[in-house]
């Protein structure tokens, strides 16, 4: 895929969360389920892109403004969609993606590493990923360190949608009942978890993290007032 493919969605303006953490909001096509995009800035000021999401000009010129991109992080097989449009635009970037995601993922770019990496740069444990248990290893977590708390940024282990507008909204937030706050959705039970209870001890460690701040989760709001006690209700509700 050329750089002259790059195809912009409607997007919101980004949002910052802490010193070295931002977020964006963005459309997919057809759909009225939207998508987020995060940046962390590592201690040599180079940038991990978690869900690297295509930006307009304004938004790349921020981007660019923000440090050098060197880490592209795709979360799942499923999140791959503009993957190939930020490699042939940034070809120095380092391709990470969960291990039980890599033959997916690379159905479209060339993957360097996995979440067994650990920390994003030596000696530098203010971005760090490991895989999540119970899911085989299809999918991690993200976890930033700032100067306000720690935050774990999930992907589809997870949503907090709001009840929306639209068919899809209606069906599949409303009638099947994921939507209305912090859900682990009929999708991911279906197809992402294999082992439950791993997978909610799992939850119940993030939670019990020291200085846990927030949650990110690629579809709906970020979890900001009592992460850890919104993880450990989603880990009891399984």
């Amino acid at each position: 895929m050329a750089d002259d493919d790059w195809k912009v969605l409607p997007h919101d303006a980004p949002a910052q969360l802490a010193d070295n953490l931002w977020r964006v909001e963005g459309e997919l096509e057809g759909m009225s389920l939207r998508r987020c995009m995060v940046v962390a800035r590592l201690r040599s000021g180079a940038l991990a892109l978690h869900n690297a999401m295509a930006l307009d000009d304004a938004g790349m010129r921020w981007l660019l403004g923000l440090g050098r991109p060197a880490v592209m992080i795709v979360p799942n097989g499923w999140h791959r969609i503009d993957a190939a449009r930020y490699k042939a635009r940034f070809p120095e970037l380092r391709v990470v993606c969960p291990a039980g995601s890599r033959a997916r993922v690379e159905q479209r770019v060339a993957v360097d590493d996995t979440y067994a990496c650990g920390a994003l740069a030596p000696g530098d444990d203010s971005v760090t990923l490991r895989h999540l248990a119970g899911v085989k290893d299809v999918e991690g977590v993200m976890t930033v360190r700032s100067h306000d708390g720690l935050t774990h940024v999930l992907n589809d282990a997870m949503f907090n949608l709001a009840h929306g507008k639209g068919l899809f909204m209606f069906i599949y937030g409303r009638l099947m009942g994921n939507a209305g706050g912090p859900k682990i959705t009929s999708i991911t039970r279906w197809l992402m978890i294999k082992e439950r209870a791993a997978f909610r001890a799992d939850l119940e460690a993030l939670a019990d993290v020291p200085g846990l701040r927030r949650v990110i989760v690629a579809h709906g709001a970020v979890i900001d007032e009592d992460a850890p006690g919104v993880l450990r209700r989603v880990a009891a509700a399984l």
